[in-house]
């Protein structure tokens, strides 16, 4: 999850700022790292501040680049064909908006090996050259159209992440998890305001990582086992039903749900107005999460994407029946507007988020590492699956008849999985882990 990779971030640096102690900085004892800390205690401290932001900026612009992957279909297939020099077919426009949930897929089941053998950073900073490619290619191509300049806007994101990331060293847990506990010790006294701090950090770094080696023995076989069964199938079944809510693609195609074509209304204004309710909802859902109790906020969101869809699919439905209440429809254009608006806060509340909080919260302990990959896995190959048919769907079966569907989906699945989603509300990895534990006894009884 990107605040786990925030914390390695806010904790990494080393090699970088050695110029500023002795060429070999051998490991010391922590009486020994105070009072070298206390020499240098005022130019160290703008240091690690001045390294802790460049980490969380890397981060943050990488973060900020996936998502305006994750948006650029919306406001960019429009543009497509408007452009009088590019002709595109339904078929080609599926593609484009399912490509990235595809290659996420890919990368969702690569990530994990990646980065154990090359670490953080050095994969974030390999990831960022093909985008810096896609930078140049849209700079040479000397055509500077609205859906190219948006391809070119994210590419070009990803050039302030090489110089943040290029002064970092690797994270300490990758480091400590390596073998090489000395650098990674060095690298927290440099980020930590006090010796006893970073001392204290690398021994909890070493506790994690001794976990972690123990948990990377498990197979795929003790993972679908009991205790783990239970908590591996609630995990994906609420990454597919997440997607069967046809977010992933709502989101991807906005603009062609309210082109002018279909609701009489101008898409470009609506969808900005989309996108800034869906980044406020993002605050939102942070409150909420701390609040409420995990089963109730699903609820309370289902019924909200549920009423948004079917009044999406009544309003396509009146539409395409001719007549006296086609003309009604046409005269109520703000319908779909309001219905996506309630449709992004309704997932904001739950179905966007919760999956997510799942995987951090309520997977065992022992297995979170593999079982999470096969469940992010699962979630981006729905995704890439309802993407893909999405614009078969909407020219074969309807707009009204896939909203619907979407509705009935929702429907079915929230009431399947409240009835056997466990509560993660302020419960700790321990107890959840009893829980488990305590469940398969019942049943093997």
């Amino acid at each position: 999850p990107a605040w786990q990779h925030l914390h390695d971030w806010t904790i990494s640096v080393e090699d970088s700022i050695r110029r500023m102690q002795d060429p070999v900085d051998k490991l010391k004892e922590p009486e020994e790292l105070m009072d070298s800390q206390s020499q240098a205690r005022s130019g160290l401290f703008q240091s690690h501040v001045i390294y802790q932001v460049m980490g969380v900026g890397a981060v943050g612009v990488g973060s900020l680049v996936s998502l305006l992957a994750m948006g650029y279909t919306s406001p960019a297939l429009p543009s497509m064909r408007n452009d009088p020099h590019f002709s595109i077919t339904h078929e080609q426009e599926s593609w484009v908006g399912a490509v990235m949930p595809a290659c996420a897929f890919v990368g969702s089941i690569a990530a994990g090996p990646l980065v154990d053998r090359l670490g953080r950073r050095a994969v974030l900073l390999h990831l960022t050259w093909p985008l810096v490619l896609c930078l140049l290619v849209s700079f040479s191509g000397g055509q500077y159209l609205s859906w190219r300049g948006l391809a070119w806007l994210a590419a070009a994101l990803c050039l302030p992440v090489l110089p943040l990331l290029y002064p970092l060293p690797e994270t300490p847990y990758y480091l400590t998890r390596t073998g090489n506990r000395e650098a990674s010790l060095s690298a927290l006294r440099q980020l930590r305001h006090t010796a006893q701090l970073a001392v204290k950090e690398q021994e909890e770094i070493s506790k994690k990582c001794i976990a972690s080696e123990k948990s990377s023995h498990v197979s795929m076989w003790e993972i679908i086992q009991s205790p783990n069964l239970w908590p591996l199938s609630v995990a994906a079944a609420l990454m597919l039903a997440q997607q069967t809510t046809g977010y992933t693609a709502v989101v991807a195609f906005a603009s062609s749900i309210l082109d002018s074509e279909q609701s009489g209304r101008d898409s470009s204004s609506s969808s900005m107005l989309l996108g800034i309710v869906n980044f406020l909802c993002t605050f939102l859902s942070l409150y909420y999460m701390s609040k409420c109790r995990r089963r109730y906020l699903l609820l309370v969101s289902a019924a909200i994407i549920v009423c948004s869809l079917l009044t999406l699919s009544l309003f396509f439905w009146a539409q395409s029946t001719g007549g006296y209440i086609s003309a009604i429809a046409k005269n109520m254009s703000f319908v779909p507007v309001i219905a996506l608006l309630a449709y992004i806060v309704g997932s904001s509340l739950g179905w966007r988020i919760i999956p997510w909080v799942f995987v951090v919260e309520g997977m065992p302990s022992r297995v979170r590492g593999k079982a999470s990959a096969v469940v992010v896995a699962i979630n981006w190959a729905s995704a890439f699956l309802i993407t893909k048919t999405f614009s078969w769907s909407i020219s074969s079966l309807g707009a009204h008849n896939t909203f619907l569907g979407y509705a009935v989906m929702t429907g079915i699945s929230t009431i399947l999985i409240h009835h056997s989603m466990p509560e993660t509300l302020h419960q700790s990895a321990a107890q959840m882990d009893q829980l488990y534990q305590e469940a398969a006894k019942s049943k093997q009884q």
